[in-house]
């Protein structure tokens, strides 16, 4: 048993504050509402709570063995969903999902979450403990699916959208495979015609004594300082790749990189795009599970990945707190379009606000893969012209030399 603290108010509207013993949080607020209480918040008690692993293995090792592959945690999500709709127990449900997990940094991670459930803490508090492999959206859908009885349901609906994010990533990683391969083996031609083929066609004029044309001499400059000098070159771009990673992990860098994105071409409108659909998909989620919109807002702030949108969404809570409409504080930002801004005033009107962010969220996630679709198919013929023109200015510098012979001997 634990003990919980609970802040509300009894049958008679005065305002009540205590603690309470129960197994979890769900049937600490059965047993409140029980004794006439409505409670308006409740946690763990601090000074009397259960035992649980002090040690957090899967804590301690967060840092130490890299992240967790999506797919992982996509099919934790899943597997869980559907033990709980087959009324498995809780328990029952991470106990089995923890011994056949065979990513060690998840296993050790659900087994933690495991012994905390089994000492009384809530489901959604133990996710909460791991920010980095679990998202605010899953720990707060976690919380309502508890707070309603319908955790099953809830993880169902995390599992169908974490599926779908795995899937469009999926799509992007397949689609730019084959660019990849065109820029690898470009690079490998170039690499073979500047360090094996030109020295040796270029050798053969200079022991002639015939000057080299102005291109072929360039090449060949180009050629003898990177043979000579390729461990600098390479410590140089990867000292200025790294300057620029610590630069983006600073606040200042990553909203000036955050900013400068979305005003990209094509790139930025596809940004613009992704932060909108995923805002969307997430608000409809939460308000379709009772969600207050506020709460909403505070959880989705934190997965558009995009600080300038994150300060949108921060801008628009404080004016809904004002009580000010939704439409009409997301309409102040430049990054809502106007038809998102008329689709989220109907809703508010009609009282459908939940239906309006779904319809959003189809609209823009189908946007966006379109416009991925569109910068991939423009990428590949792209590089192949770049390194078409690349080996064509290598080949040039090869035959130059031969012409000029040619015009000599004649």
């Amino acid at each position: 048993m634990v003990h919980y603290r609970y802040s509300g108010f009894d049958g008679a509207g005065h305002s009540v504050a205590g603690t309470i013993e129960a197994p979890a949080e769900k049937a600490a607020l059965d047993l409140l509402a029980d004794g006439g209480i409505i409670p308006s918040e409740i946690e763990l008690d601090p000074n009397r709570r259960a035992p649980v692993a002090s040690d957090a293995p899967g804590q301690r090792r967060t840092g130490r063995r890299g992240r967790i592959p999506m797919t992982a945690r996509v099919l934790f999500v899943r597997e869980l969903a559907t033990f709980l709709q087959a009324d498995i127990p809780l328990l029952e449900a991470l106990g089995v999902i923890h011994e056949q997990e065979t990513n060690a940094h998840l296993r050790a991670i659900l087994g933690d979450i495991h012994h905390r459930v089994q000492g009384g803490e809530s489901f959604s508090s133990a996710l909460g403990r791991y920010p980095k492999v679990f998202s605010p959206l899953l720990v707060s859908m976690a919380r309502v699916g508890e707070t309603g009885g319908m955790l099953g349901g809830v993880m169902d609906q995390m599992a169908n959208w974490m599926e779908h994010e795995e899937e469009v990533r999926g799509e992007i990683r397949g689609a730019l495979a084959y660019p990849a391969i065109i820029v690898a083996l470009g690079i490998l031609t170039v690499i073979i015609l500047t360090t094996a083929v030109l020295p040796r066609i270029a050798g053969i004029f200079t022991d002639s004594g015939t000057g080299l044309p102005l291109l072929t001499r360039a090449l060949m400059a180009f050629s003898g300082f990177m043979g000579q000098w390729w461990w600098l070159v390479l410590l140089g771009a990867a000292s200025l790749g790294g300057l620029g990673f610590w630069w983006l992990r600073r606040p200042a860098g990553r909203s000036f990189w955050d900013r400068f994105s979305l005003r990209l071409p094509l790139v930025g409108s596809l940004a613009r795009h992704a932060s909108i659909a995923r805002f969307a998909r997430a608000s409809a989620a939460l308000l379709a599970n009772g969600v207050p919109l506020l709460e909403a807002l505070r959880v989705v702030r934190g997965l558009l990945g995009n600080q300038v949108m994150t300060a949108t969404i921060d801008d628009t809570i404080e004016r809904v707190t004002r009580g000010q409409s939704l439409a009409r504080s997301l309409a102040a930002s430049p990054w809502f379009p106007p038809a998102v801004i008329h689709l989220l005033a109907v809703g508010e009107r009609t009282g459908r606000l939940g239906d309006m962010f779904e319809r959003i969220a189809r609209t823009f996630e189908r946007q966006t893969r379109g416009r991925i679709k569109v910068l991939l198919d423009i990428l590949s013929p792209l590089l192949i012209v770049f390194l078409a023109v690349m080996v064509g200015i290598i080949a040039l510098a090869i035959l130059l030399p031969i012409m000029q012979m040619n015009q000599l001997m004649r």
